[in-house]
């Protein structure tokens, strides 16, 4: 899908091409939360491993733009031919407490004068889930001050790449706040597709749970970055991970296929356009790597990933200082959250994204549009949609996005 006119497009490709020449690369957080690369905004979308058997180039082809990477410089040189960006986890090696902290900070020492040069790093990542443990849930695994001292420490041999810490879906905003310290990226992974009866296993409550907020349905992606930009506060960016595994295809033995359940198509997509409507600057995807590349779960998320990867200039772009006003029309349903909406605009044309946060059908009419737009044309969906008085109407099943694109009148 062409989906951006060509100055839109060229402007963005030109100050990515500039930067990629640069052998020290510079990732700092910008103005409202988005990672700036050299400059320029960017959005990014990383695997944390690729499905079984992809290589670095079949991965950028799926959507992705970054991708987690050993500390090994020649994989680093594969995935920047490949057009990726990579980061790397110090896990453990960044609490700087007790006994082992000397030994630590040699092993940190040594990564970033190998690799900080590198021009595919975007960034660093600390221990992984920090304040959560999985069978004492309100036992920290990491105490925020070793890991606060593992990131000043960090950031003064490498001042050039910001640190990503993720959280688990638990846990008091309070608590997770004394953690800011310590990361310039705040995260959290939440992974809600969950068939019903599924049995107990590593990060599932005895009641079939991940997160733990009362919305148990896909719309609790977007409830999980709001908490996290309270966690997180001004100054610091906010990603999301996103499911890319079968719970049950987790287990190592004893396995019950009837409860292998990847998200859909149509759940991928909610998702994650649900997650930047809700101000996520940056997307992750997790367990990747328990799925062959052939499996049509892998195209399901590409689906997603690229047209969001192809929309990336509109999202990064100038938002509507007012997003319209929506009236619903019965369809027999209940309307909780309803159809959130992102509006954006470039010089061509205005963009509004619109996701149905129910699992039930909604339609509504669409008020206060930017004044002079014309129809709107649905994208992807070879359909447009007429602008009467100042609105328009379109339908929505569960889970549904459309994204609207009206050209702007020319001088």
């Amino acid at each position: 899908m062409n989906m951006i006119h060509g100055k839109t497009m060229g402007l963005f490709f030109g100050c990515f091409c500039l930067a990629a020449s640069q052998a020290w690369t510079d990732t700092r957080i910008g103005a409202g939360g988005y990672l700036e690369w050299n400059g320029a905004r960017v959005l990014p979308i990383g695997a944390y491993a690729l499905p079984k058997g992809m290589n670095f180039t079949e991965a950028e082809s799926v959507g992705f733009n970054l991708v987690h990477a050993r500390a090994d410089q020649a994989v680093w040189d594969q995935a920047g031919e490949a057009g990726l960006w990579v980061w790397h986890s110090f896990g453990e090696a960044l609490d700087l407490t007790g006994e082992k902290a000397e030994s630590r900070r040699q092993a940190v020492r040594e990564t970033v004068e190998k690799l900080a040069g590198h021009p595919r790093l975007l960034f660093w990542e600390s221990v992984d889930e920090p304040a959560w443990t999985d069978e004492a849930p309100a036992v920290a695994r990491n105490q925020p001050e070793g890991l606060i001292a593992g990131r000043r420490f960090l950031r003064e041999l490498d001042p050039s790449h910001p640190v990503y810490l993720n959280h688990a879906p638990r846990n008091t905003v309070e608590t997770l706040r004394r953690y800011n310290p310590a990361c310039d990226i705040v995260c959290v992974d939440i992974y809600p597709i969950i068939p019903p009866g599924l049995r107990r296993m590593y990060a599932i409550t005895p009641d079939g749970r991940h997160g733990d907020l009362p919305n148990q349905t896909p719309s609790c992606v977007g409830e999980y970055v709001d908490k996290m930009k309270r966690v997180a506060g001004e100054g610091r960016s906010v990603f999301i991970v996103l499911q890319g595994f079968a719970w049950e295809a987790l287990r190592e033995k004893d396995l019950n296929s009837a409860h292998v359940r990847y998200p859909n198509a149509r759940e991928c997509r909610f998702m994650a356009w649900q997650s930047i409507i809700h101000g996520a600057r940056g997307l992750m995807i997790w367990g990747l790597h328990t799925v062959p590349k052939e499996h049509p779960f892998i195209q399901d998320w590409a689906l997603a990933l690229r047209e969001i990867r192809e929309l990336a200039p509109v999202i990064l772009g100038e938002e509507w200082p007012n997003c319209p006003v929506l009236r619903y029309r019965e369809r027999g349903s209940s309307i909780a959250t309803g159809i959130e909406v992102m509006g954006r605009e470039t010089e061509e044309a205005y963009y509004l994204v619109a996701a149905n946060t129910s699992i039930d059908p909604a339609a509504a009419d669409f008020h206060a549009l930017p004044a002079g737009a014309p129809d709107w044309e649905v994208l992807g969906e070879s359909r447009s949609v007429p602008v009467k008085n100042g609105s328009f109407f379109d339908e929505f099943e569960g889970l549904d996005v459309h994204i609207y694109r009206a050209l702007k009148a020319k001088p």
